[in-house]
Parts: C-alpha cells; structure tokens; sequence
C-alpha cells in the first residue's frame, strides 16, 4: 500500500564529502551544481549514493588531488542522462498524466517533478497526513498509478514498457493494491470477509484464474478512470507536459507556481476533487460486492483452450 511519503528521498551527508564540501561551501555558483546532484540521485537508494560517493573520491585520490563537485556529477553520471528530444517528450507526457489524475483526486501534495532522474522520471508526492483507507482511497491510489501509461496512450496511440518491468514499476504497485483489496482488505467481490496472505503474489494470480480475473478488472477500471480523467483535462495536460519537458525538474517555489495554475484549470472543468467510480459509473460494479459486506456469487472465468471440457 502507498505511505505517506511515495517516493524514496536520498541525499550525499556534508560529513561523507568533507573534500567536496570544503572546494566550494560558501560559493553560489555551486548550488546549480548541488541542485544537479540532488536531481540526479532521485530514484536512487541511499547505499548507490554511497557507492557512486566512494568512486568518484577513489577518482580523485588517483589523481592525487581533493574531491570535487564535478567529480560527483561526473560519478552520479550528469552526461550520461541528456536524453534526445522525443525521450524527454514521452517522459514529460507520461509523468504529465500522474500529476493530473493526482491532482484531479485529491491524493495530497506534489514536492518534486522530474524528467531526470537517472532512472526515469519521478512524480514525488506526499499523502494527507490523516486519511482513511476506504475502498475509494485504494481505487485512486491505483488510479494515479496507472495514470502515466494512460497519458502515453492518449498522446501517442501507444506506450513504452516503463510502466512495467520491475517490482516498484507502476503496474507491480498497482498490482498489489488491487490485489490487497481482494484478498487482505475486505473489499474483495468473493468472500470478502476471508483473509488471505499475499507471501507469493505471482504465484497466487498463476494458479487462481478467478483472482487474476477480479485483480485485472480492478486495473482496468483505474486505468478507465485515469483516461476519463485526462481527456476531460486534455489541454491542462498537454500545458503541464510542456513545462515539465521545459524545465526538467520542477521543486520549490517553481513548482507550487506549476501546481497552482494547474488546480486553478481543474477545477474550472470539475468544480473541485472527483472520485474513481464518478468519472467510470460502471466501476460501481466491481466495488457493490464488497459494499454489502459479504460479497457475490463467485463468477466463472471461461476455460482456456488446453482446459479439459466440463462434464
């Protein structure tokens, strides 16, 4: 489930740099180069801060001269992320569309956009600091998550695998929501009231069919909402996709200015927040099992082709 906090914050510790600290510590030329850092080390673990920390001193003693900040940039691979034009357009739409359907939910605040990032673009966010975990919440949760990849179909007809490919990739957290409220949560359209422990996830939607069912319409509802959502805010999207390719990363007063403008264009087209299962009615059907507290019938998956026949 998402925490309060949704993206991982690193940092380089001033006492780890001692070099790098002392070459330039009053000087404001170098906060862009600081600035840089910290934009590239978004995504990162504290432990690849550490590491890409160690080679670039390893570097420097080589040299046999001080750590410095061009050190670390080179280290933490300032070059190597200058993505080409279309690269960053793709990004700039897909990080576009988790901000809006964000936004667009009510799902808290937004500290952090960035297009670069070594590893792809992040959208850092930061969840009410009191909010209940109703079915809805969940929805919207798995909504956002799904948002980028609906933006990229939107805009471009087609996606990139990004969304995809590794367990804190958009569709594995969207995934295990989905599948918490099946199975754990009590929201679940079969047996709702039974609790199941999720310990092996891909073994679970292998071997259940009818969960993999149930877990796949959750996704597709989110993911219907997230596409209502960005094409009732088509244009809001295409401005913010643009000051994001634009700018690169935007923090601080930059970005409360972005965020600004951009609720000020929402609400103009909605009045304010909306819920999953107001911009798709037809998501009612999949939440009414769990709204009574028991749950439906079970409902039959057709069997595939290599199933034996029914008798």
């Amino acid at each position: 489930m998402r925490k309060a906090a949704t993206t991982r914050r690193t940092s380089v510790p001033s006492d780890r740099v001692p070099e790098a600290a002392s070459a330039a510590p009053t000087s404001s030329r170098a906060d862009p180069v600081l600035r840089r850092l910290a934009r590239l080390a978004v995504g990162r673990s504290g432990a690849d801060v550490e590491r890409l920390v160690r080679e670039a001193r390893r570097w420097a003693r080589r040299e046999g001269r001080p750590l410095t900040l061009a050190d670390l940039e080179e280290s933490f691979g300032g070059e190597q992320f200058a993505r080409p034009p279309e690269v960053r357009r793709r990004m700039a739409v897909h990080e576009a569309g988790h901000v809006i359907v964000h936004q667009a939910l009510d799902e808290g605040d937004i500290t952090l956009i960035s297009i670069e990032a070594a590893h792809g673009g992040v959208v850092r966010t930061e969840a009410p600091e009191y909010r209940l975990q109703t079915m809805a919440a969940f929805e919207s949760a798995i909504a956002v998550k799904l948002a980028g990849r609906a933006a990229e179909l939107l805009v471009f007809g087609d996606f990139i695998a990004g969304s995809g490919g590794s367990a804190e990739s958009d569709l594995a957290v969207a995934t295990m929501i989905a599948m918490e409220m099946e199975t754990g949560l009590g929201f679940g359209r079969h047996q709702p009231l039974l609790y199941r422990p999720m310990a092996d996830r891909s073994h679970m939607l292998a071997l259940d069919r009818q969960l993999a069912a149930d877990v796949h319409a959750r996704l597709a509802a989110a993911h219907e909402a997230a596409t209502s959502i960005l094409t009732l805010h088509r244009d809001a999207h295409a401005w913010l996709a643009e000051e994001i390719e634009r700018n690169g990363v935007l923090e601080g007063e930059a970005l409360a200015g972005v965020i600004g403008q951009l609720r000020s264009k929402i609400a103009g087209r909605t009045g304010g927040p909306v819920a999953v299962s107001e911009v798709v009615p037809k998501a009612h059907g999949v939440r009414s099992a769990a709204a009574s507290g028991v749950g439906t019938p079970r409902v039959d998956v057709p069997p595939q082709r290599d199933d034996p026949p029914a008798p």
